[in-house]
């Protein structure tokens, strides 16, 4: 009888014919090399936070949650590596014990590493790429059960396995880049439709992380914004989870300073399903009132609220922001509601902005449409193939998405 998995927002169900949990490399080397000679594929599942269906198998699926913890930290070169089941919460406290902090993370810390690597999980601010900007090494488990490298030594390969959907083997383990730890004073704060362009400028030029979330019920936003200081930890509290989505109070949180891996993470505990576009940082706010208008005159029924970000250029060949500089722009609905109609009409919007999707939420876009959005698709496509020629690494959905080259 096939095991079931789900993801944690319940839209992805997959029935793997098993479910291994190695804990160590040499298991999960073991665990590919048994699932090849049975003809299996295989797929990694972290913390299932991906929308999209990317961890769906009917092969082999490994679940890495006993893969975790910090491997070794080089404080000379300002790296550490951690093995790929680690959780992001789980590398704050050991990393600070360093003097070390990631230099940037979404308020999201549940992911997987390599499942936030593999995808591409960001934060805000324009000097600032997503997880996998950081990586500067890593070590795959190939299809053939080898355990090879990646570093600057191959910059092709180290390109294609920053964002790489699992599509190039395990990543067991991988090393990030890191700054010395700081402290961020959060400030937010809710601001009117007639003040949010002017408002949006001071805050993107004059802060370190800025963000907002407009509230369609409300018609109003919520900025939120990190600045560095160095000033005394005053503790930072999370907003109240028990507001509901629509409320000005749930995206609310007080004000206040702490080191970053505290002050960064916020409470997500009411399910949901997200797409989101990043499309040219010229063309962010034209987009978001397009996005606006969509919802106020066809889909008053979304109350969920809209999360505005800025994303730095990155050189990974499938990153969402390869060469340029870009705003990203977040719609959601809960889990449970009939949501297809709504995310279809809001790509159409954001792809008429010249947008790409992040590979870890909800898109429609066909194999053509996906080769004409992500310009270093091909190169990543010939690294993939020189690692996994067989495919061992695909599931469905993404073998018809890469279905030229699998």
């Amino acid at each position: 009888m096939a095991a079931e998995w789900r993801n944690w927002a319940g839209n992805v169900t997959a029935r793997p014919v098993r479910i291994e949990r190695p804990d160590s490399i040499p298991a999960v080397q073991n665990a590919v090399r048994r699932a090849v000679a049975d003809g299996h594929h295989v797929r990694v599942a972290g913390a299932g936070h991906s929308f999209s269906p990317i961890c769906e198998t009917d092969g082999v699926l490994l679940d890495l949650v006993d893969l975790t913890g910090v491997v070794s930290v080089d404080d000379g070169q300002a790296t550490a590596t951690v093995l790929g089941g680690t959780r992001i919460h789980q590398i704050g406290a050991p990393l600070f014990e360093h003097g070390l902090a990631v230099a940037n993370q979404g308020d999201i810390d549940v992911q997987a590493i390599a499942g936030a690597l593999g995808t591409g999980t960001h934060g805000t601010g324009r000097a600032f790429g997503s997880f996998s900007s950081t990586l500067v090494a890593a070590q795959l488990v190939t299809a053939n059960g080898d355990l090879i490298t990646v570093d600057e030594s191959d910059l092709d390969l180290l390109r294609a396995a920053r964002v790489a959907l699992g599509m190039l083997g395990v990543m067991v383990t991988a090393t990030l880049k890191l700054v010395p730890t700081y402290k961020l004073r959060r400030r937010s704060w809710p601001v009117d439709m007639d003040n949010l362009h002017e408002q949006w400028q001071v805050a993107d030029r004059e802060t370190r992380n800025p963000e907002f979330w407009w509230i369609p019920p409300l018609d109003r936003s919520v900025f939120k914004t990190f600045v560095e200081t160095g000033d005394e930890a005053t503790g930072t509290p999370p907003a109240s989870a028990t507001y509901p989505p629509g409320t000005i109070e749930r995206y609310l949180p007080p004000d206040g300073v702490d080191w970053a891996w505290r002050v960064f993470p916020a409470v997500r505990e009411h399910r949901f399903v997200e797409m989101e576009y990043a499309v040219p940082l010229a063309r962010g706010m034209d987009a978001f009132r397009a996005i606006r208008d969509l919802m106020r005159t066809s889909h008053p029924e979304v109350r969920w609220a809209v999360e505005y970000r800025t994303h730095a250029a990155e050189d990974g060949y499938l990153s969402v922001t390869q060469g340029a500089e870009t705003v990203t722009i977040s719609v959601h609905d809960a889990a449970e509601t009939a949501h297809f109609d709504f995310f279809r009409e809001a790509e159409r919007v954001f792809r008429s902005f010249g947008g790409r999707p992040h590979w870890g939420k909800l898109n429609f876009l066909d194999p053509d449409e996906l080769r004409a959005t992500f310009p270093g698709i091909n190169e990543f496509d010939a690294v993939r193939c020189r690692l996994d020629p067989d495919g061992v690494f695909l599931n469905a959905w993404l073998t018809d998405r890469f279905r030229r080259s699998a």
